[in-house]
């Protein structure tokens, strides 16, 4: 509770000093108010009576005195306008995925934390999910179900799909999905470690395509380049699993995803074997990348004097009933 005017709490204040000294006074003291003769300090009955009746008056008083300092209640009325930006996430899993440079850990194992951390660090944005090889599907179209997003990113697996790199067919299957989203920001994250090598699609001519319906595109070129090893398991005459490596030249194109990026108005980020710097990547394309949040609030005031003011009145017209009735003191 608020008081509008706070400046007729002091005469309140002023009224209980005045009153604390009067009755600690020795001598017999009067204020100068109506039915006054009460206050005087006497001994016998009516002692009780006319403290009793200063205290009735007393706090009629005081009632009406907050009710003119207009006593209220704030009410706050918080409206949130969430803009949303829809985001379609494309992990490549062509075979080159399976080369082991972050540490022991393969492409694929280390991008898939990497982007559920992502998705978590998300509210109020539509984010879907596709995968792509030697050709591109939509696993998730874009949801606000984040649970369903994560458990799709933990079920993909490399060897789903036709092997290849078909870098124009994913950006043109993730633009078909995004094209029609009334969003006012949409965005294409782009996750891959080869070249272009397959599709029916040009990735510029799909970058082209990205541009004209306002599109950003962030592409990530993950893996070393050059020599690498490639693992696989094989069994012995044993049955047991056995790990091998073969090493082959990487080959990824930073040109090619440069040329999209710059083209849609997005970023291209490479990076080398390096956990830190991947997470560091999708961590500023979230900075980036913000959903809009519009708050306004409105504060509505509850009026409360009334209250006040009739118990005020009433203690007041208690206090001259009782003066003509039940405590009259005759002469």
């Amino acid at each position: 509770m608020i008081f509008r005017d706070k400046e007729v709490l002091l005469i309140a204040i002023v009224l209980v000093y005045v009153l604390a000294r009067a009755s600690r006074g020795t001598a017999p003291t009067k204020l100068l108010v109506s039915s006054a003769r009460f206050w005087n300090v006497h001994v016998g009955k009516r002692l009780s009576h006319r403290l009793i009746q200063a205290i009735i008056w007393t706090m009629g008083i005081l009632f009406l005195l907050f009710a003119l300092a207009r006593p209220q209640v704030p009410h706050s009325n918080i409206k949130r306008t969430v803009e949303g930006i829809d985001i379609m996430m494309v992990l490549d899993l062509s075979a080159s995925m399976r080369v082991e440079d972050f540490r022991d850990r393969n492409r694929l194992e280390m991008a898939k934390p990497i982007l559920k951390e992502f998705i978590r660090g998300r509210a109020s944005d539509r984010i879907g999910f596709e995968i792509f090889s030697g050709e591109a599907v939509t696993v998730v179209p874009p949801t606000l179900d984040y649970e369903l997003l994560l458990n799709a990113i933990d079920g993909v697996e490399i060897g789903d799909l036709k092997d290849g790199t078909a870098i124009g067919d994913a950006l043109a299957t993730a633009v078909s999905r995004l094209k029609e989203s009334t969003a006012k920001t949409r965005v294409v994250i782009l996750v891959t470690d080869g070249d272009s090598n397959i599709g029916q699609v040009d990735p510029l001519t799909a970058g082209e395509l990205a541009k004209g319906f306002g599109i950003k595109v962030y592409s990530i070129a993950m893996g070393r380049d050059g020599r690498v090893a490639m693992p696989f398991v094989t069994k012995d005459f044993l049955g047991r699993s056995v790990k091998t490596y073969q090493y082959y030249e990487s080959s990824i194109n930073p040109e090619l995803l440069k040329q999209i990026s710059a083209l849609t108005g997005g970023k291209f980020y490479r990076v080398e074997g390096d956990e830190k710097s991947f997470r560091q990547v999708f961590q500023e394309i979230d900075r980036l990348e913000k959903t809009a949040v519009e708050k306004t609030e409105h504060v509505q005031y509850e009026e409360k004097f009334a209250r006040y003011a009739w118990i005020g009145l009433i203690a007041l017209l208690f206090f001259i009933l009782s003066e003509a009735t039940i405590f009259r003191v005759f002469p």
